[in-house]
């Protein structure tokens, strides 16, 4: 019996810790493991082409860890380091969520003017399930000064779907008390 628990513990563990976020980055991993991965893999990381001229790379400094585990990545456009215009990331966004509308993702949550970088003001821009609940993908516009004048690109971000959804759920139990203890 202690045997056949002691099997549980470790599958349950293993699969609780090695979850995909993308490629070989793993929810959970540490900053040296997957900053080791990416070294040893890229080119896997620095080209993600999903089609028409849509690409997207990303940077080990965009690797987002929470208690030195890896939760989540950041991608950005390839190439768009001086940001790609009001109609192209609009572009860019909408052809992404398609891409992953297509691979069966699911919309969580979709705001008013997610794509649309000079209207957009959500906290979160469309968010998008993975068909297993094993990712969540968040998208969204930016906009950020380049001299004298703005520009916007635009930012994916690839999460743990547990990690996220336990954050979500938090900061939505905090406004609910807030609520409730604001009087109205």
């Amino acid at each position: 019996m202690k045997i056949i628990a002691f099997i549980l513990f470790v599958t349950f563990f293993n699969t609780s810790f090695s979850q995909d976020i993308y490629r070989g980055l793993k929810y959970g991993m540490s900053k040296s493991e997957a900053k080791d991965e990416y070294k040893a893999h890229n080119d896997l990381y620095d080209n993600i082409d999903l089609g028409h001229g849509f690409i997207w790379r990303a940077f080990s400094k965009n690797f987002i860890f929470i208690n030195n585990g890896l939760v989540a990545i950041e991608l950005v456009p390839k190439g768009a380091a001086f940001g790609l215009g009001y109609d192209n990331t609009t572009s860019y966004l909408e052809f992404t969520a398609t891409f992953f509308k297509v691979k069966g993702y699911k919309e969580f949550f979709r705001p008013d003017y997610w794509q649309y970088p000079l209207n957009f003001n959500s906290r979160y821009g469309l968010l998008l399930a993975a068909p297993d609940s094993s990712i969540m993908v968040q998208m969204y516009p930016i906009v950020f000064r380049m001299g004298n004048s703005k520009t916007s690109s635009a930012v994916i971000k690839v999460m743990n779907y547990k990690w996220f959804m336990d954050t979500y759920n938090t900061d939505h139990a905090i406004l609910d008390e807030k609520s409730k203890n604001s009087g109205f």
